[in-house]
């Protein structure tokens, strides 16, 4: 608290300040001066009341960075999580909202188990805490989330939507964090299965894979979708925006499955 100026010092500051601002710069500049000074004023005032208290993190101290566990903690693994084949995604695929693998004899109680696993993954995923930024400083997961960004915009153009510049970082950063998400399922599964096998084209996942994708779309999309369309100008009647935010998951997914399978100390 002794390292905190007085408010009476800081509304002097402000006065002084303010004449200053308002034969150099002018009315707007005198304006934000008397704004900032009044709130640090009114601020500092609370502070010393005890209505808020400070939070300072030691120097040198950083912190903990987010990364999968190989298990969900609170749900048990799936007793039948079957090895499925995974191609590279089309944007078609999404157009139906059908449970995942409807078209595989999976049991009640199989579905059942692999369902409330892929909601805790989902849940551990969407809610790790600051992910696009760690995402950006990783230099070896970032190239697959840049990848399947502009691979979704070539998608988008494609199919007739045009992109709106004043709003586009936002749709950008909304494909971002999709991907981010599909990378970071992909890391999962191989610090579980290890370096991912491959049948020609297609990549050997699990059937929870296939759960967690559908259940992280359907948790983001409602999020989502506000910034996507920030950054659509002009959209044809033919093709649903929100496609995009299933695709990008999927692709950036089935891109990082062919990296290399991440370091499993890192992330015990």
């Amino acid at each position: 608290m002794s390292r905190l100026i007085s408010r009476p010092a800081i509304l002097a500051a402000t006065l002084v300040l303010t004449v200053v601002a308002l034969l150099r710069f002018g009315v707007l500049a005198t304006i934000l001066v008397m704004a900032v000074g009044v709130t640090t004023a009114v601020l500092v005032g609370r502070h010393r009341a005890g209505l808020f208290k400070l939070r300072l993190r030691p120097r040198g101290r950083r912190e903990p960075v987010w990364r999968p566990r190989n298990h969900h903690k609170e749900l048990p693994a799936p007793a039948d999580d079957p090895v499925i084949t995974f191609a590279e995604p089309v944007v078609e695929l999404f157009a139906s909202r059908t449970p995942p693998l409807a078209h595989l004899p999976l049991s009640a109680t199989a579905r059942s188990q692999l369902d409330g696993f892929a909601l805790g993954r989902t849940r551990r995923i969407i809610e790790a805490p600051d992910l696009l930024n760690h995402a950006a400083a990783d230099a070896e997961s970032w190239p697959f989330v840049e990848t399947t960004v502009q691979k979704t915009l070539a998608l988008a153009r494609s199919r007739g939507i045009q992109l709106d510049p004043a709003g586009q970082p936002r749709l950008t950063q909304a494909l971002a964090l999709s991907a981010v998400h599909g990378v970071l399922l992909a890391e999962w599964r191989q610090l579980e299965d290890g370096q991912t096998i491959w049948d020609g084209a297609s990549a050997r996942i699990r059937a929870s894979d296939a759960f967690t994708i559908q259940h992280i779309t359907e948790a983001m999309e409602r999020r989502q979708l506000p910034e996507l369309f920030a950054g659509i100008a002009r959209r044809p009647p033919d093709f649903e925006v929100r496609l995009l935010l299933p695709y990008a998951l999927a692709t950036a997914f089935y891109l990082r499955l062919r990296g290399r399978a991440p370091n499993a100390s890192a992330a015990a």
